[in-house]
């Protein structure tokens, strides 16, 4: 499988972020990401500059932005009414041929550096009319993190120490996005950086909180796909937005280390099953293998509740169905999370291939075949 590092949820200067879309690509290129998504609030003026920039992706969609409850919508081509109520305002995402993401579903707190953009009514979760359509959620928003845990007293050590500020997703959320995928709703988990660079006049001069650059080396998404990303600007898109939509991906925090090349898949004999497909128990029990690559504990979480820890590397085999995800910490603090692997009991149909995907704009970029057998091949890097 080939590992592509990128950042979702930002803003240049079309909205209020401090830099021009070259900005954000030259400071995306230095911290090693292949994509970025841009969503300025409310405005697309970014997707006439989308395709490769100094190397790396750029992608545009745009954030809704109500006084709450914004959501990023992506694979559109025209700006969606903040006026609208969420639950139409979804609806004109997926009419139109897109999908999104709820952002910073959990925020509660306001004080000088924001206010507070909860998603209020948790029972509106995707379009009215889902038929198999994914929605995401972002899981852990960094900016939304950092500003729940500021105050008058600590602004000055927080901003120089900002990891002190950061302590990623609420176990609401995380239980929220585990009762969906229980429930059959297809939700796949992002990092959003929510990058924004914003400039402020101190007794010392201008800062910069916090500099795009810093920004791309936090929450990184890894797409997961089993052939290496198309030179081709329309292909390579859709191949990112696909796996995206289909939870073929994991983040990391990579303030605390990276992980690049993540071993997350159930296997039997040759057959594998990564995040985002949908596995049967019909010959036999499945296996998961995990391997984080450095010391790190690690939780494989069965319907939201922990069923096996292991140290960096973990093999557990399973007979029951439901939903499988994976967890790890470092240092005590949350690191890195998998979208699931879906299993379904003996007799259940699966889904066609990935259960749930759909397709953005009617491409075929990055699709294939849950748990087709792939060989001996172990995962690689892009």
């Amino acid at each position: 499988m080939y590992h592509y590092p990128g950042a979702i949820h930002m803003h240049t200067r079309f909205s209020d972020g401090s830099g021009s879309v070259e900005d954000l690509a030259c400071a995306a290129r230095d911290a090693g990401l292949r994509w970025i998504i841009i969503t300025d609030h409310d405005d697309l003026q970014a997707k006439r500059y989308e395709g490769w920039l100094h190397d790396v992706l750029v992608i545009a969609g745009h954030e809704i932005t109500p006084p709450r409850n914004h959501f990023l919508a992506l694979g559109i081509d025209r700006v969606i009414d903040k006026r609208l109520p969420p639950q139409e305002f979804i609806n004109q995402v997926y009419d139109a041929g897109g999908f999104g993401i709820i952002a910073h579903p959990d925020e509660r707190v306001k004080n000088s550096f924001k206010d507070v953009y909860r998603w209020d009514d948790w029972g509106i979760d995707g379009p009215r009319d889902r038929n198999g359509r994914t929605v995401g959620i972002e899981l852990w928003n960094l900016m939304s993190d950092w500003g729940e845990h500021l105050t008058r007293r600590n602004k000055e050590v927080i901003y120089f120490f900002p990891r002190l500020g950061i302590s990623g997703p609420t176990a609401e959320t995380l239980a929220w996005w585990d009762r969906l995928n229980m429930a059959g709703k297809r939700t796949f988990g992002i990092g959003g950086v929510d990058a924004h660079a914003f400039v402020r006049k101190t007794l010392w001069g201008r800062v910069e909180v916090f500099p795009y650059r810093w920004m791309f080396g936090t929450l990184t998404n890894y797409v997961v796909l089993p052939d290496r990303l198309p030179l081709d600007v329309a292909e390579a898109t859709r191949t990112i937005l696909n796996a995206l939509a289909a939870g073929c991906s994991y983040f990391v925090n990579r303030l605390d280390g990276d992980c690049p090349a993540l071993t997350f898949y159930a296997a039997r004999g040759a057959a594998y099953w990564h995040p985002g497909d949908t596995a049967d128990l019909r010959d036999g029990p499945l296996t998961f293998m995990v391997d984080v690559g450095c010391d790190a504990q690690v939780h494989l979480i069965h319907d939201g509740r922990i069923l096996a820890r292991g140290a960096r590397l973990l093999r557990h085999s399973v007979m029951l169905p439901g939903v499988y995800r994976m967890e790890a910490y470092r240092r005590g603090m949350p690191w890195l999370y998998t979208n699931p692997v879906y299993v379904v009991g003996v007799g259940r149909e699966v889904r066609g291939e990935r259960g749930g995907r759909r397709e953005v704009r009617g491409g075929k970029g990055g699709r294939r075949e849950g748990g087709k057998a792939r060989g001996e091949r172990g995962p690689t890097m892009a």
